[in-house]
C-alpha cells in the first residue's frame, strides 16, 4: 500500500477520468498530489474482502469419508444439530458457529 498521504489514496476523493484530477468531498476538484488535514486512507482490498465461513470451518463439524473423490471430500455431520451427512462446503454457518482452531490435513 502506498503510505504517502495524497488525495489519490484518500477515502473522500473520487478520480475524474477527463483530466486525472480528484473530486474531493471537502475541497472540491484538486490535483492527485494534494493533501489536506481531513485525509483518510482508503481501506485495502484485502481487508474489504470478507471470508464467508461455511460449516466445514466450524469446530462442531465432523468430516466423514475424506478419502473419496473431490465432491465428497467435505461430507460430514454437525455434532450439535444433525445426524444426516451433508456437504459442509456448500452450507452457510449457523448461530452456534465456532471457528475451527486447527485445520485437518486431507
Amino acid at each position: 500500500m502506498d503510505s504517502k498521504r495524497c488525495c489519490s489514496n484518500c477515502l473522500k476523493g473520487t478520480f475524474i477520468n477527463i483530466n486525472g484530477d480528484i473530486l474531493c468531498i471537502e475541497k472540491g476538484v484538486v490535483s492527485p498530489d494534494y493533501v489536506c488535514s481531513k485525509h483518510r486512507y482508503l481501506p485495502s482490498l484485502k481487508s474489504l474482502k470478507r471470508k464467508i465461513n461455511t460449516c466445514k470451518d466450524c469446530e462442531h463439524f465432523i468430516m466423514l469419508d475424506t478419502n473419496k473423490n473431490i465432491e465428497d471430500r467435505c461430507m460430514g455431520i454437525c455434532q450439535l444439530f444433525t445426524v444426516r451427512k451433508y456437504n459442509g462446503r456448500k452450507k452457510k454457518t449457523c448461530s452456534k458457529f465456532v471457528k475451527r482452531t486447527s485445520k485437518e490435513v486431507s
